[in-house]
C-alpha cells in the first residue's frame, strides 16, 4: 500500500512538466527577450546557445532555437491530466531563426517571414573581414528634413541627457564620437560628465534615461551648472514593426528655450511589400539596425550643422571606406542641397583639393569635384 501510496505521489506532478517545459520555450521569449540593439553575446545571454547553426557566412550568421508557438502551452494543459506521458511533448518545438550582422541582432521570426527579408533589411552575408556595413542596399526612407540654422551663441558647458529609456550601445557611442568632434572644433565647449549626471539622478531618486520632462531638466541642469541642455530620445514601437525615429533637442537653461531640435524618422520596407508568408505566421517582428543608423545619421548631421561644423548640410555615410566622402542624403535647403548635391554622390575634391573623410571641414563657398554614377562633375557651392 505504501508503495502504490508513494507511486501516486511521484506520478502526479508529472503531468505539470507537459504544461511547464513548453511553455518555458515558449516563442513569446523572441518578443520579450530581443531587441535590435543586443549584440551577440547578449542574444546568448538571453536565450542561450541555439539548437543548430544555419549558417555562418562573413560577417552574417543564422541561428535556429526550437520554439513553442505562443499560447500552445494551454493545449498542454488540457491535454496533460489525461495523458501521463504528456511530459514528453507531443511534437517538437517550431524553427526560429535568428539573423545577426556584424555580431549584432538584425532580424528574427520564423524562416518562411526571416529568409525573403534577409538581404533588404540585413544585407547580405560580407566575406571574412569586409567592412561592409551592415543593411547597405536596403531601401530605406527618411522624412526629410530641412537644414536648421546656426546656433549663435554656442553652447560653454552642455549636459547631454537621454529620455524615454534611449538605451542603445551604437546610438550612444556615435553620440560620444560626434560630442568629441564638436570639442575638438569648439576649444571652449565642455561637456558634463555623464557619471556626474547619473550620480545627481540617483541621488533625486530619478531614473537616468527616463522620462522627465523639461522643467525638471532644466533645474537638473542648473544644479550641475551647465548653461545648455542637450536631450535625445531613440524611438521605435513596441512591434518594432516598421519605423524608427531619432529626437535631439538643445534647450538653453537660462530661458528654457529651444535652440535646437530636430526629429528623423526612418521607415523601413514592410513585410507585406517584400514578401508575403505562404501561412499566418506568429513570427517575431522585423529588427530595425538599418532604421535606426540611418535616422541618427540625419540626427548628427542636422546637430553639426547647427554647431556650424557641416555647411554643406550633407548626410554622409559615416561608414563609408576610402578616399572621398559618400553623400546618404542632404539637408534640404542647405547649401549642397541648393548646389545640386545627390544620395550616392562621391565627393572627392573641393576647390582643387582632394577629400580624404568626411569629418574634414569643407568651406562654403566651394566648388566641389563630384564623381556620380562613375562620371566627374563640377558643382558650384555658394
Amino acid at each position: 500500500m505504501k508503495g502504490r501510496l508513494l507511486a501516486l505521489i511521484l506520478f502526479l506532478p508529472l503531468p505539470g512538466c507537459g504544461v511547464l517545459f513548453p511553455y518555458l520555450y515558449d516563442a513569446q521569449t523572441l518578443h520579450d527577450r530581443l531587441a535590435v540593439s543586443m549584440t551577440k553575446d547578449q542574444v546568448l545571454k538571453r536565450l542561450g546557445k541555439p539548437d543548430r547553426v544555419v549558417q555562418e557566412q562573413g560577417a552574417q550568421a543564422i541561428w535556429e532555437y526550437r520554439l513553442y508557438p505562443k499560447g500552445e502551452w494551454a493545449a498542454y494543459l488540457i491535454h496533460c491530466p489525461f495523458f501521463p506521458n504528456c511530459y514528453f511533448p507531443a511534437e517538437a518545438g517550431h524553427p526560429y531563426h535568428v539573423v545577426l550582422q556584424d555580431d549584432r541582432l538584425c532580424l528574427w521570426g520564423t524562416p518562411d517571414v526571416v529568409h525573403p527579408l534577409i538581404d533588404r533589411v540585413c544585407g547580405s552575408g560580407a566575406a571574412a573581414g569586409s567592412r561592409e556595413p551592415t543593411g547597405r542596399g536596403v531601401r530605406i526612407s527618411v522624412t526629410p528634413l530641412f537644414m536648421p540654422p546656426r546656433i549663435a551663441p554656442l553652447p560653454q558647458r552642455l549636459a547631454v541627457v537621454p529620455v524615454n529609456g534611449a538605451v542603445d550601445s551604437e546610438i550612444n557611442s556615435w553620440l560620444d564620437f560626434t560630442l568629441n568632434f564638436l570639442r575638438t572644433r569648439h576649444r571652449d565647449l565642455l561637456l558634463v560628465e555623464r557619471e556626474e549626471l547619473r550620480r545627481l539622478f540617483e541621488e533625486l531618486g530619478m531614473h537616468y534615461g527616463g522620462h522627465v520632462d523639461d522643467d525638471t531638466a532644466i533645474s537638473l541642469g542648473r544644479l550641475v551648472g551647465a548653461d545648455s541642455l542637450l536631450i535625445y530620445r531613440l524611438i521605435v514601437p513596441e512591434d518594432y514593426a516598421r519605423s524608427a525615429a531619432f529626437e535631439l533637442r538643445l534647450l538653453k537653461i537660462e530661458t528654457g528655450t529651444t535652440l535646437f531640435r530636430q526629429m528623423a524618422l526612418a521607415q523601413a520596407p514592410s513585410i507585406d511589400s517584400i514578401a508575403r508568408p505562404a501561412r499566418p505566421s506568429s513570427a517575431a517582428p522585423v529588427g530595425l539596425r538599418p532604421a535606426i543608423t540611418k535616422a541618427a545619421a540625419y540626427g548628427f548631421a542636422s546637430l553639426l550643422a547647427a554647431f556650424g561644423d557641416n555647411p554643406l548640410g550633407l548626410v554622409p555615410d559615416y561608414k563609408a571606406s576610402g578616399e572621398g566622402i559618400t553623400v546618404t542624403d542632404v539637408l534640404q535647403g542647405g547649401p549642397g542641397f541648393l548646389a545640386g548635391l545627390r544620395a550616392g554622390d562621391l565627393i572627392v575634391a573641393s576647390n582643387g583639393t582632394p577629400v580624404g573623410h568626411w569629418f574634414e571641414a569643407l568651406p562654403v563657398p566651394a566648388r566641389l569635384t563630384v564623381a556620380r554614377n562613375g562620371q566627374p562633375l563640377e558643382l558650384e557651392v555658394r
